[in-house]
C-alpha cells in the first residue's frame, strides 16, 4: 500500500510547490557524493522547508532521503516520503527515531536532513546550533556534515522563488562542543549573505530544481494575439521577437 501511496504523496508535495513559487534554483559549492552516507543541515526560517527539503531529495537521493520532524502527527502523509516523528514532548519516540537514522546511515549511503536550530523562525538570523549536530558528529565519524542555505524571495514578483545552496562538507575533528557548532553553523551564515545579495547570487551556477506559476504579467504577455488585435506596445530599447530575426534575403531568411 505505501509504495501505491508515495507517488501520490510525491505528486501533492510539487503540487503544493508548484502553486506557490515561481521557480526553485540549487546551488552547489561542492557536488554532493552519492556513494557517502549525509547530514544535510539548514537553516529554519520558513513553512515551506520541509518541501523544499524533499525537492532536493528528489534531485540528490530519490528514495534515500530522512528529515526529522516535530509535527509528523500533523502531516502524517509525509512519513511515506522519508519523515521521521521528532515530537517535542516525547523522549522514547525521539530516541528511536534516532537510533533507525543511526543504524541506516551505517548501512547505506542514506540522506538525513535536520534543523540544528531547533524551531523555526523568521528570518535573516540563524540562531546558534543545538548540541544534537555534534552528539550526531561524535558517533558518525564516517558521514558527510554539509551545511545547506535556504532563501525564499518575494522582490516585486507575483511569487516568489526559493534558492538553495548547499556547501563544502566539514572537515572538522568534533573536539570541542561550543567551537565545532560555531564553525558549522557559519557556512550557512555565509551562504545566505551570498543568496540575498542580487550580484554575488548572479555569479553563482544556479540550477532549475522547480518551474512553477507564472505572474499574472507573464501569461499575459504570453498570450497570442488574436486576428485582427493591434501590436502590443512596446517600450523603446526592448527586445521584440520580430526585431531579433534578420531581416530577409532573396533566399529568404538567413537563419
Amino acid at each position: 500500500m505505501q509504495r501505491l501511496l508515495a507517488p501520490l504523496v510525491d505528486w501533492m508535495v510539487l503540487r503544493a510547490l508548484k502553486g506557490y513559487f515561481r521557480t526553485v534554483y540549487l546551488a552547489e559549492r561542492c557536488p554532493v557524493d552519492p556513494a557517502v552516507p549525509t547530514i544535510m543541515y539548514a537553516n529554519h526560517h520558513y513553512w515551506w522547508d520541509g518541501y523544499l527539503m524533499h525537492l532536493l531529495a528528489r534531485e540528490l537521493r530519490p528514495g534515500r532521503a530522512m528529515i526529522w520532524m516535530r509535527e509528523l502527527g500533523a502531516f502524517q502523509p509525509f512519513s511515506l516520503l522519508g519523515a521521521m516523528p521528532f515530537p517535542e514532548g516525547d523522549a522514547v519516540k525521539r530516541a528511536s527515531t534516532v537510533r533507525r537514522s543511526l543504524r541506516r546511515l551505517h548501512r547505506e549511503p542514506a540522506l538525513l536532513f535536520i534543523f540544528p536550530e531547533g524551531e523555526s523562525h523568521p528570518a535573516p538570523k540563524v540562531d546558534p546550533f543545538l548540541p544534537g549536530l555534534y552528539w550526531l558528529a561524535k558517533r558518525l565519524p564516517e558521514v558527510a556534515f554539509v551545511p545547506l542555505a535556504i532563501h525564499i524571495e518575494q522582490a516585486t514578483e507575483q511569487f516568489p522563488v526559493a534558492y538553495l545552496q548547499t556547501g563544502e562538507p566539514l572537515e572538522l575533528s568534533p573536539d570541542r562542543r561550543r567551537p565545532w557548532l560555531e564553525a558549522a553553523r557559519q557556512p550557512v551564515v555565509d551562504m545566505l549573505a551570498e543568496l540575498r545579495d542580487p550580484q554575488r547570487r548572479e555569479k553563482l551556477d544556479l540550477r532549475l530544481l522547480l518551474e512553477g506559476r507564472p505572474s499574472m504579467q507573464e501569461r499575459r504577455c504570453s498570450k497570442p494575439r488574436g486576428r485582427g488585435e493591434p501590436p502590443r506596445p512596446v517600450a523603446r530599447g526592448a527586445a521584440t521577437t520580430e526585431s531579433a530575426d534578420p531581416p530577409p534575403t532573396r533566399e529568404g531568411n538567413s537563419r
